[in-house]
C-alpha cells in the first residue's frame, strides 16, 4: 500500500445533506380554486408540485413557510413561492428561501 492510499483511509468522510433551491408559481392552480379556500388549497398545492420535482413522497413543510402563505389570510396566499428544500434521511424538509 502506497502513502496515498493510507491517507484516504484516516481522512473522515463527511456527507453533505442535500439542497435544492425552487421557485414554485402557484397562480394557474390557484385561480380555479374558491375564493375563501385558497391558503388551504395552495398548501396541498404545494406539497403536490414538491413531491413532483423532488420525486419523493415525503415532504414537510416549516411554519415559517405556513405562516408566509397564510400571511394574508386565506383569501389571497402567496402566489410565487422561493423554498429550499434540504434532505434529511430518506425526507425533505422545505423551508422559505432567504
Amino acid at each position: 500500500m502506497n502513502l496515498w492510499q493510507e491517507f484516504k483511509t484516516f481522512i473522515p468522510i463527511i456527507k453533505m445533506a442535500e439542497e435544492k433551491y425552487l421557485i414554485l408559481n402557484l397562480r394557474k392552480l390557484l385561480v380555479r380554486k374558491q375564493n375563501w379556500r385558497r391558503s388551504e388549497s395552495a398548501i396541498f398545492i404545494l406539497k403536490k408540485l414538491l413531491k413532483r420535482h423532488l420525486k419523493t413522497n415525503k415532504v414537510k413543510i416549516s411554519t415559517a413557510l405556513n405562516n408566509l402563505i397564510w400571511k394574508r389570510g386565506i383569501k389571497r396566499p402567496i402566489t410565487k413561492i422561493k423554498v429550499k428544500a434540504v434532505k434529511e434521511g430518506e425526507e425533505y424538509k422545505v423551508d422559505v428561501a432567504s
